[in-house]
């Protein structure tokens, strides 16, 4: 078993940019790309573990109850198109010393060499399964792990012969074999030499140069008219679904046209929490925690720490932020003379300060605010009252816990 962490080797382009061309079309969902790019700095995700035909790590969400197991299975090459694509390499010389080195050239990665050298896979190859959906289908943690291998390709692209069920090692000793036969053939008088030079069979495989990856489109959303009334055809969205995001479109234009806050970026999970803080959209609630890889119950409590405290509330809901020492220990002083146990521990991580025996955690935003959160049968879940001052906020805490 080998895994994405051997030896490094010097980084490359074109080998990832194969991989990325292939595992994105696989995917066919921007959203979900989109998402999975940012866990990448957002989730824990551990080693992921390179084998033939898997890609496979365990991932960790913030706050989740249990790690995600996704998995990306890629199709194999057979043994007899193995050899064929060594003997291919080999025949033609030309990457015998970047190859004895362990690397492997950009070169055999252009798409004009694809008839002779197949291994980059083709989007039909790759599919998704993960913990987080009972069937296959990409989903923010499989797509996290697509982008680590792309990663990892980049630095040692004899990975993706592992991915294919192909080895470098093997490739090396063809290469040996095929340089001892040349050595050989040179000490045959030319008169008793016949045949085709291998060069010219294999011209074509000639270093070229790194063609750029292509940039992503960006499309600009189209407006709908709420008068809408029949549904389009499956699968596109509902006249209801239309007429929502047709209504909230214009409410948003109208909040930034007065002066208010700009959209938080394209991320999809923000946008999803405020959409859901509306009480017309809960319906969808399900399907968005679906779309998203969350759990029901973590897209609900995304809701509340949106409706409580805008996109701030939903950050700190997230992910963990940093935070001045100095500031910590000024809040722990403000919220002392109202905790119920004065004696118990007060936990201070990052941003966040815990009192356990009370209940109660309060995350410090990159607005400044103190944001209160409840414990709710083992998961801190957000609460209305958010504050600059760290003892109004741990107030509005205990208020949400007498009130249940």
């Amino acid at each position: 078993m080998t895994t994405a962490d051997q030896a490094p080797a010097p980084a490359t382009c074109g080998w990832m940019d194969a991989w990325l061309t292939a595992f994105e079309t696989a995917a066919a969902d921007p959203v979900m790309l989109l998402t999975g790019e940012r866990l990448l700095d957002r989730a824990d995700i551990g080693q992921v573990h390179i084998n033939p035909g898997t890609a496979q790590a365990t991932l960790t969400m913030p706050n989740a109850a249990r790690p995600h197991q996704p998995c990306l299975t890629i199709g194999p090459l057979p043994s007899p198109e193995w050899e064929r694509v060594y003997q291919a390499i080999a025949a033609t010389g030309e990457h015998a010393d970047v190859i004895a080195a362990g690397r492997l050239p950009d070169a055999l990665s252009d798409p004009a060499n694809a008839d002779v050298i197949r291994i980059a896979p083709a989007p039909g190859d790759i599919t998704f399964t993960c913990s987080c959906r009972p069937d296959p289908g990409i989903c923010p943690h499989t797509a996290a792990v697509g982008y680590r291998v792309a990663q990892h390709v980049r630095a040692n692209p004899g990975v993706l012969l592992t991915l294919r069920g192909g080895s470098i090692k093997e490739l090396r000793t063809m290469l040996r074999e095929s340089t001892s036969t040349a050595t050989e053939s040179a000490a045959v008088p030319e008169h008793a030499r016949t045949g085709i030079d291998a060069r010219l069979a294999f011209g074509r495989l000639s270093p070229r140069p790194t063609r750029p990856r292509p940039a992503r489109a960006h499309t600009t959303p189209t407006s709908l008219l709420d008068g809408l009334r029949s549904d389009p055809p499956a699968p596109g969205p509902t006249a209801h679904s239309m007429r929502l995001l047709t209504r909230n479109a214009a409410a948003r234009a109208s909040e930034i046209l007065a002066g208010g806050p700009h959209p938080a970026g394209d991320d999809p999970v923000q946008d999803a929490a405020r959409l859901l803080a509306d009480p017309a959209h809960r319906a969808h609630l399900e399907h968005a925690a679906e779309q998203l890889g969350l759990s029901t119950l973590q897209m609900r409590d995304l809701a509340l720490a949106h409706e409580y405290g805008g996109a701030a509330g939903v950050e700190v809901a997230l992910w963990p932020l940093a935070a001045d020492a100095e500031v910590l220990a000024h809040a722990e002083a403000a919220i002392q003379p109202h905790r119920p146990a004065r004696l118990a521990s007060l936990v201070s991580q990052d941003n966040q300060l815990t009192d356990a025996a009370a209940r109660i955690q309060l995350r410090l935003g990159s607005d400044g605010l103190w944001y209160p959160f409840t414990d709710w049968h083992g998961t801190w879940r957000p609460a209305p009252g958010p504050s600059g001052d760290p003892a109004a906020a741990y107030k509005a805490a205990r208020r949400t816990l007498r009130a249940r």
